[in-house]
């Protein structure tokens, strides 16, 4: 019962927390950022740092697709294994009743 009402105490603390920042996130501003790209020292740093974001997210979106083809291979493989084991257990069935109806 203590974690329950620990559980729930954290709950409404985290809720109070985001309460709290959606207040406070409307009051910047659009033009501040820009503001403040413009004065900073380092706005050339900003440009070459979002070129290497797009490039990794592109690279990171190959990366998936090809993941995401071998992974299907994989299970393509497997479900074809699966489905040769399941015949050959069958067959195993099949023929020992066969025997023991031969032997009568």
């Amino acid at each position: 019962m203590i974690t329950f009402i620990l559980q729930i105490i954290a709950i409404i603390a985290l809720g109070f927390i985001v309460y709290m920042l959606g207040r406070v996130v409307p009051r910047v501003h659009e033009t501040d950022i820009e503001k403040a790209k413009e004065t900073s020292l380092f706005h050339w740093l900003v440009g070459y740092l979002e070129r290497v974001d797009d490039w990794l997210l592109w690279l990171f979106e190959k990366f998936l697709r090809k993941l995401k083809v071998n992974i299907m291979k994989l299970d393509n493989t497997i479900s074809k294994r699966l489905a040769r084991f399941k015949k050959e257990q069958e067959r195993e069935i099949a023929f020992p009743m066969e025997k023991k109806e031969e032997e009568k």
